[in-house]
């Protein structure tokens, strides 16, 4: 036993790295509390299976019962969750393993390490020694400590994590979404999701110390705190950084760094950053640093290609790029580095090198825009470098090297290839800047501070080139029609100018925006996305915008007055099930017609920058004026149901619109999954036209206004107004043969009536199947089902104490016996599997294992030689906990009475027997389907009673066959009546309550024993064994329990199958000495025969009854 539990306390308390003795585990056991179980621990030793919390993976016991493990990745689907206050650690998930065996974490549920207490710590995820082949996360990873709260936290080595979730630490003192240290590496992180550290002292997205080789951000990486980076390096290296998504550091009283990199002395702490997105450090009363190298002995950043922004602000200072590395960073800019006191600053020490082929700019007169080592400058300039005056004006860096006029090819290195671009840059002023007026730009870089190409005429086009700018960096002219198409191309611009990137005029300007293909001088060519960073305001005149896919605008969309049309996405001719989307989560104002192609999705939310680089939550607002749905689209449409004008909602993109919307073949699907039945959704200004037509025209094939939901439909009330309904009946389609529809179908009818369809979000067959899988835990492995079968075999179980004792009381006198039962069995019932389609449409089995304990005292009294009387006592706690993760749990006392009556070599046996059963059931609910509304595990729980009544007769005849060998048959009659009370979950959400109930059993049961009496010198042993059998003659069938959810219309609940017949091979051994003392000691295993019924196929485990008794015949 002391081994068992020093390898528990070693396991608890390696997370200390403390070396433990028998003797500290002594005192520790004497100091405090041992708590086991929380969270999940995976460990593995050489040579040995993997452990999970140290038991070998089972299904049926695992304690998060709806994760998996198969060809070694864990999936979890739940709240794995280590918050109590026991120890100074909370750890979620801890993986300690000796072996290389590939382990993969799959995350689709909450991954949660907590501790709140002064000096503790929060871990979400804490690889301790182990080499783990990938994380991918869907969910949340969250470590909330007092001291250190980290997301995730590696010591050994991760060859992948990929997020498309949330990676989330915070704490008083310092905060890491992800934190790499001790000995770790980490192979690659993809991250489009957010990896966070906040709230705490220091905050950072992700802290590195050791390696990172390779990491692709399209996400947000994100610190804010008293002091906040999105990325800090000490001593750590990341090979490669690709960043086309935000990196931000928010210092809200220290400092605010974007990427920050300390003490490196021994490898280059970044080989390649290559950005084209923004990478941006904020101090709100400090220095805010966009990058930074700090420590004069570090070693430089190897390349930074740099397509996008880099900036820095703070109201202290603020510095784009900070370089104190001797042995110089090596930069190419071909976007913007921004600081407002530098765009590029050495602290004296640095020695930064490269080549600027953008604009390098600061906004404080009196500061230089590049701070540079006065011993030696290696920056090579060929764009623009200046600043921005308090007055206003521009003035040109003066002591930088001769200004660049460009006009011959350039070889530039990007993205570690060689390509050849012309860098062209703009007559400059304390105005501004003379803008380029080319028609066509093909591998260009154009620099300008003010307006830096103006647009004229039509068939422009730019085409893999770079534009940059403080304020618009392209213009279209007002002096007639113009058109520009630009593919593959990046727009840098409105730093300043209410943050406008292009910007139109009072004509009539066209403008289409779509991904394009460079060429590199090794012949190799890269498709890329064309990204605009800041906003698009085409002005007034008659304006159309067309954006397809593979565009990223990081800013709003607006135009004037005049005939302004936009066209979204690409006509998908050949159908085909790849067709990429267009996601629109910044606001559009001022068209009046949109033609939607492809499959476009319009959030209900954005995010707004301010030029102070402030952000701001606001509604979405979409102008699209008249809209046209064409052939094959679909036009989804966020619903936020917060926002309403009396009892509707306005709470979409499109409330704010002027126009109609109109079909050519197209859909409007309306997200509408967690809205109440009848709820009324408001369009405003836009009119839903009579092409616009929902399930108010009986489900025609024409409907071209739906729900994004499968349970929801949408009728069209007016031509500003639809009503929310959900359907009276799942969905139909081609169920497998063996799911009960009708059965699930009354309980999604019992949501559907209590109005909770709104917790769900059914928006494809697959989110349908699995909706399924929660109908059926209800109907199949609901708690309340099982109680009264133990209630059955507990009384079954004292019922066979009195007709099986062999012992018998001397005429007048009393015997007593008392003992110790077990019950160990269960049952695997299948009732639904793979269907028609080839994904799992749920879990296959529902696996009951049942566990009955207990303990009995017998009294007995001889009435004559031929007559005792006798009565037994006794209680037993009873355990059957269901493979979906519920659970039931009780007591049950007993009392009985009985007669024996022996004629000749015949006993007849009559009795009856009460019991009352106490009841605790634990219902685990795991909607995987949830909508935003609700949680996606939810516990519910109710205390109930039932009692039970139970007759009996039974015969058996002693045939002597032999020398004291004796062959005897037996047969039992009985009848059992229970009435189990109803149960109530309470008020939570989807909390269902049961009806009482009654059951009645008539059994019977007849067997055959072979018995050896064995004669002693102070008394005799009976050894016997023997086969019976059992069939349920009335009271097998199937029923049911009557639930509801609060309120609501009745639905079945399937109570336990039983089959009807089984077969017990029984043995005993029993002895009786002269003295008076009686011992027995018998094990009975049942198989009962496999059944089928509506619901699927009914198998058992078979089950094992053991008892030992010990009394005294006076």
């Amino acid at each position: 036993m002391l081994e068992k539990i020093m390898k528990e306390v070693k396991r608890k308390v390696k997370k200390k790295s403390l070396n433990i003795t028998t003797a500290a585990v002594i005192g520790f056991l004497l100091s405090c509390p041992l708590a086991m179980g929380e969270g999940l621990e995976i460990t593995q030793e050489t040579g040995e299976e993997i452990l999970f919390n140290e038991e070998i993976y089972d299904k049926a016991t695992h304690p998060f019962e709806e994760n998996t493990f198969e060809n070694n990745v864990y999936t979890n689907n739940m709240n794995i969750e280590d918050s109590d206050s026991v120890g100074n650690t909370g750890c979620g998930l801890f993986i300690e393993m000796d072996e290389n065996l590939g382990l993969k974490i799959d995350n689709n549920g909450i991954i949660l390490g907590s501790r709140k207490g002064y000096n503790q710590d929060g871990f979400g995820v804490w690889n301790y020694t182990s080499k783990i082949e990938k994380i991918n996360n869907n969910g949340i990873i969250l470590g909330e400590g007092q001291r250190y709260g980290r997301g995730i936290l590696n010591y050994a080595t991760i060859s992948s994590i990929e997020n498309k979730g949330i990676i989330y630490g915070n704490s008083d003192s310092i905060a890491s979404g992800v934190q790499n240290e001790s000995s770790g590496i980490i192979g690659k992180i993809d991250n489009s999701g957010k990896i966070m550290g906040v709230l705490a002292n220091e905050s950072r997205g992700i802290y590195n110390t050791k390696t990172i080789t390779d990491m692709k951000n399209i996400g947000i990486i994100y610190g804010n705190g008293n002091t906040g980076f999105g990325i800090k390096g000490n001593g750590g290296v990341i090979k490669i950084l690709e960043n086309s998504g935000f990196i931000i550091g928010i210092g809200n009283n220290g400092e605010g760094h974007g990427i920050s990199n300390y003490n490196n002395y021994s490898e280059g702490p970044i080989e390649n950053l290559e950005n084209t997105g923004k990478i941006i450090g904020i101090s709100v009363n400090g220095s805010g640093y966009g990058l930074a190298g700090i420590n004069s002995g570090s070693k430089p950043i190897t390349i930074i290609d740099n397509l996008g922004m880099i900036i820095g602000k703070g109201k202290s200072s603020g510095k784009g790029l900070l370089s104190e590395s001797t042995s110089g960073d090596k930069i190419n800019n071909f976007g913007i580095i921004y600081g407002n006191t530098h765009a590029i600053d050495t602290n004296t020490t640095g020695e930064p090198a490269g080549n600027n082929y953008g604009l390098l700019l600061n906004s404080t007169d009196s500061k230089k825009v590049i701070k540079l080592s006065e011993v030696k400058k290696d920056i090579v300039n060929y764009g623009i470098i200046f600043k921005v005056k308090a007055d206003g004006t521009y003035e040109l860096e003066s002591d930088t090297s001769t200004e660049y006029t460009g006009g011959e090819e350039v070889t530039v290195d990007m993205f570690s290839k060689k390509r050849d671009m012309k860098v062209e840059n703009a007559s400059t002023s304390t105005s501004g800047s003379v803008s380029f007026s080319g028609n066509t730009y093909e591998n260009y870089i154009l620099n300008g501070i003010t307006d830096t190409l103006k647009v004229s005429g039509t068939g422009n086009t730019i085409k893999g080139s770079v534009v940059n700018a403080y304020t618009s960096a392209i213009k279209f002219e007002n002096t007639g029609d113009n058109s520009l198409t630009i593919s593959g191309s990046i727009i840098n611009g409105g730093l300043d100018d209410d943050g406008i990137a292009i910007k139109g005029d009072s004509k009539n300007d066209e403008l289409i925006l779509e991904a394009g293909e460079i060429e590199f001088k090794n012949e190799s060519v890269e498709k890329i996305n064309t990204v605009i960073n800041g906003s698009i305001n085409l002005g007034e005149g008659d304006n159309k915008l067309t954006i397809f896919e593979g565009t990223v605008i990081n800013g709003e969309i607006i135009t004037g007055s005049g005939n302004d049309t936009l066209t979204l996405g690409k006509e998908n001719l050949n159908r085909s099930a790849e067709q990429e989307e267009i996601n629109i989560f910044n606001n559009i104002k001022g068209f009046d017609e949109t033609s939607i192609k492809g499959n476009v999705t319009i959030f209900d939310k954005t995010y707004v920058f301010n030029k102070d680089l402030s952000v701001v939550e606001e509604k979405l607002t979409a102008e699209l004026g008249d809209i046209t749905l064409e052939n094959g689209s679909n036009l989804i449409l966020k619903i936020d149901d917060t926002q309403k004008e009396g009892d509707k909602i306005t709470g979409h993109a499109l409330h704010g619109n002027t126009g109609s919307i109109s079909s050519n073949g197209g859909k409007l699907l309306l997200d509408v999954g967690k809205l109440s039945a009848g709820t009324i959704v408001n369009f405003g200004g836009t009119e839903l036209t009579d092409s616009m037509k929902g399930n108010e025209i009986n489900y025609s094939l024409d409907i071209t206004l739906d729900s994004l939901s499968l349970l929801h439909n949408i009728e069209k009330i007016s031509n500003e107004d639809i009503k929310v309904t959900i359907k009276g009946n799942l969905p139909i389609m081609p169920y497998p043969d063996n799911i009960n529809y009708n059965q699930l179908n009354k309980i999604y009818q019992g949501i559907l009536s209590t109005d909770q369809v709104k917790y769900f979000n059914i928006v494809s067959k697959e989110n349908l199947s699995t909706f399924l899988g929660y109908l059926n835990n209800i109907y199949a492995g609901n708690p309340y089902s099982y109680s009264s079968e133990l209630s059955r075999k507990s009384t079954g179980m004292f019922r066979d104490i009195v007709t099986e004792n062999i012992f018998r009381p001397e005429t007048n006198k009393w015997m007593i016996h008392g003992g110790l039962t077990h019950v160990d069995g269960g049952t695997k019932d299948t009732y639904y599997g793979k269907g028609y389609y080839t994904y799992d449409i749920g879990s296959a089995d529902m696996d009951a294992d049942t566990k009955i304990t207990g303990a009995y005292m017998l009294g007995e009294y001889g009435v004559s030689d031929t007559l005792t009387s006798g009565v037994v006592i006794g209680g037993n706690k009873l355990k059957s906990d269901l493979s979906n993760g519920s659970k039931v749990d009780g007591s049950a006392m007993y009392l009985g009475a009985y007669a024996k009556k022996y004629v000749g070599n015949l006993k007849v046996t009559a009795g009856l027997g009460f019991q009352y059963g106490d009841y605790n059931a634990d219902r685990l609910a795991v909607n995987k389907v949830a909508s935003e509304k609700a949680e996606s595990v939810m516990k519910y729980s109710d205390n109930y009673n039932d009692i039970t009544y139970d007759i009996y007769l039974n015969g058996r005849y002693s045939h002597n066959i032999g020398d004291n060998l004796f062959l005897e048959p037996y047969a039992t009659l009985s009848y059992m009546y229970i009435d189990q009370d109803g149960a109530n979950e309470g008020s939570k959400a989807l909390a269902i309550e049961t009806d009482s109930k009654s059951f009645d059993y008539t059994v019977g049961k007849v067997g055959v024993d072979l018995k050896k009496v064995i004669p002693h010198e102070k008394g005799k042993s009976t050894v016997s064994a023997g086969v019976s059998y059992t069939k349920i003659l009335d009271g097998a069938e199937e029923k049911y329990i009557t639930g509801k959810f609060k309120n609501g219309s009745n639905f079945d609940i399937l109570i336990a199958h039983k089959n009807k017949h089984s077969i017990g091979l029984n043995a005993k051994y029993a002895l009786e000495l002269e003295n008076g003392i009686i011992f027995d000691v018998k094990g009975t295993y049942s198989i009962e025969r496999d059944s089928h019924n509506q619901s699927g196929k009914n198998r058992t485990k078979g089950e094992w009854i053991i008892g030992t008794g010990l009394g005294y015949k006076f």
